[in-house]
């Protein structure tokens, strides 16, 4: 009923295709009638104009048949096409607006399963579970007002069997549906695999992994046949017990014809063929019906998986103030923050108050708190107790478009879109500035040296994740990117890590004019990038343990002098 929900928007088209389902259903008991009037008839007739009406009438009863088939198909699957699309978007509307901390849990490969594979398998019971129940019952229930037209009694021994199917499709489809869960999870185990395999495709020729990765990959597939074949089981048992069913009502029927001579009917041959006919034509219809209940539970347990991930509650945003004139002042005040699922806090009270314009540098070992802390002011995750402040404003009040808005990011982990240089460098709000600003910002990142020398410059496909531009270009581009969007508060986690020793001084130089009048956070893990920050913080394990200047910091000879001593 929900998916339905998705096709009222289409309402016009799935009415006119169910109103060509029924025209199709009406015309099924056309045949049986005509081969009725020809057998009591001894195919003799007074009537010349019987001669070409009958055979005419047979080929236009075929032709009207084809049409309206025709348009049914078409129309439904206009419908299913519409719904796709829609399911979709809805997704991947989800997708963007989904916590930090799903991406960490959740690999790539399970959303594109989903997006992909758990959709699809909705449109197919959308369009042929919708297509075959309508369009099959209808026919069913007019060769049943046939049959009962002709002799009520003995179409009601052919009801008998309708409980029975009923009772077997019920009974079978939770087995199908506990089935279909099982290989939709290992249809993502699949996928994730091969991400996997193709994301670390230099790691595994180095090591030699080749055949590890071969091992896993034939292990999930076998996985994915064996939860194909508990599907089959069932699936494939249901249709030829069902017509079991079904033909031991017939048989039992053509007894009691037979031993009557129709009864009711009448003991005409054409009658009893008549009769006969609509029955052996009923069967046609209960087949389909049968037939879509496997496809039915697979759209079901793919409509559980779909929905769940739209119901999933989206990145929290429940601010609604505005913070126009960002100075960049922040202010950390008794934050303490844990990892959702994680017992250990990742920050522990930390007071911290930055004013605007200072460098502000963060560092200290692996794992103790500088990312984490950075992730806290564009709100990627919100802190447990404490507040996080902009100029004296909460974050947590303010809307995320307009705390985002005043934060420029330049990643570690380097990302790219397969898209144009120029698409890259302006990317999201800034995707329609002129050129000459694009290149202003590329020549501060010291990234307009080799744009020049691309193929097409600005209009240069960078590849898969920049899969075309070394590491250094890459990161050269991020900066550009950031310094574009021109915010008052940049946030630079470890911005220099790919560039070569000429190219990080540039760079360099070029973030000291544009960090001039700006707050900016570094995530530094090589202390000699910025010994010229205005406030170097030292964490440890989710601790402030130090803070001072680089020269301060020095002479105190604690932490932050003993890592300057480990790195030199």
């Amino acid at each position: 009923m929900r998916l339905l929900g998705f096709v009222k928007p289409y309402w016009r088209a799935f009415l006119l295709a169910v109103l060509c389902m029924v025209c199709t259903a009406a015309t099924e008991p056309v045949f049986p009638a005509i081969m009725r009037y020809l057998l009591d008839s001894g195919f003799k007739t007074t009537d010349a104009r019987m001669v070409w009406l009958i055979p005419l009438s047979i080929v236009l009863l075929f032709m009207v048949r084809g049409v309206l088939s025709f348009l049914t198909n078409y129309l439904m699957t206009w419908v299913s096409t519409r719904l796709v699309v829609d399911l979709r978007r809805a997704m991947f509307e989800k997708l963007v607006e989904s916590p930090t901390h799903i991406f960490q849990t959740q690999p790539a490969s399970q959303w594109i399963a989903r997006i992909l594979y758990d959709v699809d398998n909705i449109n197919q019971a959308a369009t042929n579970v919708l297509v075959t129940a309508i369009r099959e019952s209808l026919t069913a229930l007019a060769l049943l007002s046939y049959l009962v037209y002709l002799d009520w009694k003995l179409t009601l021994v052919t009801l008998t069997v309708g409980p029975v199917i009923a009772l077997l499709i019920q009974s079978f489809g939770k087995r199908i549906r506990k089935a279909s869960k099982a290989s939709l999870d290992a249809l993502r185990a699949v996928a994730h695999t091969v991400e996997e395999t193709t994301a670390a495709n230099k790691v595994i020729k180095i090591y030699g992994g080749q055949e590890q990765q071969r091992d896993r990959f034939f292990a999930v597939t076998e996985g994915f046949r064996r939860s194909m074949m508990k599907e089959a089981v069932p699936a494939s048992a249901l249709t030829p017990i069902t017509h079991m069913a079904a033909s031991i009502a017939i048989a039992f029927i053509i007894f009691m014809a037979l031993s009557r001579s129709m009864g009711q009917a009448g003991d005409s041959a054409g009658s009893f063929v008549s009769f006969i006919t609509a029955m052996l034509l009923l069967i046609s219809p209960i087949k389909q019906l049968t037939t879509i209940s496997p496809i039915l539970q697979r759209g079901l347990a793919a409509c559980e998986s779909v929905f769940g991930v739209l119901d999933a509650p989206a990145e929290a945003n429940q601010g609604q103030a505005t913070l126009e004139d960002c100075k960049g002042n922040i202010n950390f005040e008794d934050v303490s923050f844990r990892y959702p699922g994680s017992d250990k806090l990742a920050l522990s009270n930390i007071n911290l108050d930055i004013r605007s314009g200072q460098t502000v540098a963060l560092v200290g070992a692996s794992g103790g708190g500088k990312s984490s802390l950075a992730a806290l002011i564009p709100r990627f995750f919100s802190p447990d107790t404490g507040s996080v402040s902009i100029d004296g404003v909460d974050i947590s009040t303010l809307t995320l478009a307009n705390l985002r808005e005043h934060i420029a990011l330049v990643s570690q982990d380097i990302i790219l879109l397969n898209d144009s240089v120029r698409a890259n460098i302006a990317f999201g709000q800034a995707r329609n500035v002129d050129d000459s600003l694009i290149k202003d910002a590329a020549i501060a990142a010291h990234a307009w040296e080799f744009i020049e020398d691309l193929p097409q410059g600005l209009d240069t496909l960078t590849g898969e994740n920049g899969a075309s531009l070394s590491g250094g270009q890459r990161q050269r581009i991020a900066i550009a990117r950031a310094l574009l969007k021109n915010a008052p508060i940049l946030i630079l986690d470890e911005a220099t890590s790919a560039l070569d020793t000429e190219s990080e001084r540039a760079v360099q130089d070029a973030l000291a004019t544009l960090m001039r009048d700006r707050t900016t956070l570094v995530i530094a893990h090589r202390l000699s990038t910025i010994e010229r920050a205005d406030l170097i913080i030292v964490l440890d394990q989710g601790r402030i343990v130090e803070s001072g200047d680089h020269a301060t910091l020095i002479q105190r000879n604690g932490y932050y002098a003993n890592l300057q001593r480990l790195q030199t």
